[in-house]
């Protein structure tokens, strides 16, 4: 025989099952379920500032710029246009205002950070310095385009420092910049906001006049600041808020260095499209106009920059930011930079780059509402070779002369052409190194004179001069002027010499 049990039935049993104990936990749970996301939300809350998980040397830098910017600015008339520009360290290693702004008349406003911050934080930082009639340029790094969600960096900074400027960024962004925070970043902010509480030092937190005395200070001795070791931080910075980088690419950073490639991007994420659309709607409401341009490229050890398939890639990418509303301008050739002039990475130069790709994006941003990058009739094999003929050009090395081995190139190849015309006219190398300029200036301060060594017999020569550090960035933008046979002292050395002296 066999009985059926309706719903209810069943459902009355089990509460007959429960016991009181039963019923107080479940119930004890679901209030704990809905308390504990407002618990969480207040110890966000409180643990904002903590510096767990954030760069503070970001923080420093976005100190100094506000105060160095707000003299600039208050200089200015009240309907004057600005230049702003926006992006990451690409921007802020390579972008050099000053520049920008002698070559274009307008003032130009630096505001390179970090490409592992979101869109949202690098915009939300300059926000407040654009005005009507003002231009917004944005070199993005490519990564920053197929990015799909908020950084954990961007969190993290967010949380300790950006959120001063929550009110910047459009509303409906806010709950996933949140939401990526992650709780081991919250719970080890609380854990320092409670030291601090009772009596912790937090001397990395410095207020805008402790962050001018110290730069002030550093500025002071030129020679030591040069010699700093302390690449990032805001010690480097000049009085237009652009990083002078007076170094050559450090040792730690060499065997890494030779492993990057020259970036491109694929892809535009949904997750992008949506800032830039929203941030370009908001910047049209002030009067503003926003122009997408191309990021710092910096010539790899693998030869990719001057590849057809890079150039193609490159093209693709413009075709399918113009289809997604947001065109880039512009020509990319400009942002070409050679190798000798990175620094530690395949986004950061040395003083000398940010120079060469400042002017680069001076020329464009003359007139650049009237320079789209025309990917419809681009092509990549003469994108290629245009880009192959800047490198070539560049390895004169161009004006100014900011490094002793700049220096040391231009005379080497100047004693070079004056050895082989003695010898055109003669049949012979000469016997004594024909005359020269010793005291050519360069920016570096103690750098080594120029003192080549000569050595002829008539039917060879070599003309070379003993490198140190500069001889790693010599290998990777003149190798062929590295001399096989070395030094006596350790060293390199680098120049030119007859098929006959390469053992000397």
């Amino acid at each position: 025989m066999s009985s059926s049990i309706s719903a209810s039935e069943q459902r009355a049993r089990v509460r007959d099952g429960l016991t009181s104990g039963a019923r107080r936990s479940l119930a004890t749970m679901a209030v704990a379920a809905l308390l504990a996301p407002i618990l969480y939300a207040l110890l966000v809350l409180f643990q904002l500032g903590s510096w767990h998980g954030a760069d503070w040397w970001l923080r420093d830098i976005i100190t100094l710029r506000r105060a160095l910017y707000a003299d600039i600015t208050r200089a200015m008339p009240p309907d004057a246009r600005k230049t702003v520009i926006i992006a990451g360290s690409g921007s802020l290693f390579g972008v050099n205002g000053g520049l920008i702004t002698k070559a274009t008349g307008t003032e130009t406003l630096g505001f390179g950070l970090h490409a592992g911050l979101d869109l949202d934080l690098l915009l939300a930082n300059a926000s407040r310095s654009i005005d009507a009639n003002d231009q917004v340029v944005l070199p993005l790094e490519f990564e920053i385009y197929n990015r799909p969600r908020p950084t954990d960096l961007s969190a993290a900074n967010f949380l300790a420092y950006f959120y001063k400027d929550a009110g910047e960024i459009p509303p409906s962004h806010l709950p996933a910049l949140l939401l990526a925070a992650q709780p081991v970043t919250v719970f080890e902010g609380v854990v320092d906001r409670v030291a601090q509480l009772f009596g912790k030092p937090t001397g990395f937190k410095l207020d805008e006049a402790t962050v001018l005395e110290r730069w002030k200070n550093a500025q002071a001795d030129p020679a030591a600041l040069q010699a700093s070791e302390r690449y990032y931080d805001y010690f480097n910075l000049d009085a237009h808020g652009d990083k002078v980088l007076m170094r050559l690419t450090p040792p730690s950073a060499e065997a890494e260095a030779q492993a990057f490639r020259s970036p491109a991007a694929d892809a535009i994420s949904p997750y992008t499209i949506e800032m830039l659309d929203d941030w370009r709607a908001d910047l049209a409401k002030r009067g503003a106009a926003m122009f997408l341009t191309w990021p710092i490229m910096i010539e790899d050890d693998a030869g990719t920059i001057v590849t057809e398939q890079h150039w193609q890639r490159l093209i693709d990418f413009a075709r399918l930011a113009d289809a997604k509303g947001q065109p880039l301008y512009c020509d990319p050739v400009a942002a070409v930079i050679p190798v000798q002039y990175r620094f530690d990475t395949v986004y950061h130069v040395n003083y000398k780059g940010s120079l060469l790709y400042s002017a680069g994006l001076a020329d464009c941003l003359k007139d650049v509402a009237a320079k789209p990058f025309d990917w419809r009739n681009a092509n990549a094999a003469a994108l290629a070779e245009a880009a192959r003929q800047r490198l070539a050009a560049l390895k004169a090395p161009p004006d100014p002369l900011v490094f002793g081995y700049e220096r040391n190139l231009r005379q080497l190849q100047a004693l070079h052409a004056a050895i082989e015309a003695t010898r055109a006219a003669t049949g012979r190398y000469p016997d004594v190194l024909p005359p020269f300029d010793a005291a050519i200036p360069v920016m570096e301060m103690g750098a080594a004179p120029f003192a080549p060594t000569y050595r002829s017999d008539g039917t060879d020569f070599a003309l070379t001069v003993a490198g140190k550090d500069e001889c790693y960035t010599v290998r990777e933008g003149w190798p062929q002027l590295v001399h096989p046979a070395g030094s006596e002292d350790g060293t390199c050395r680098y120049g030119f010499w007859s098929a006959g002296a390469a053992n000397w």
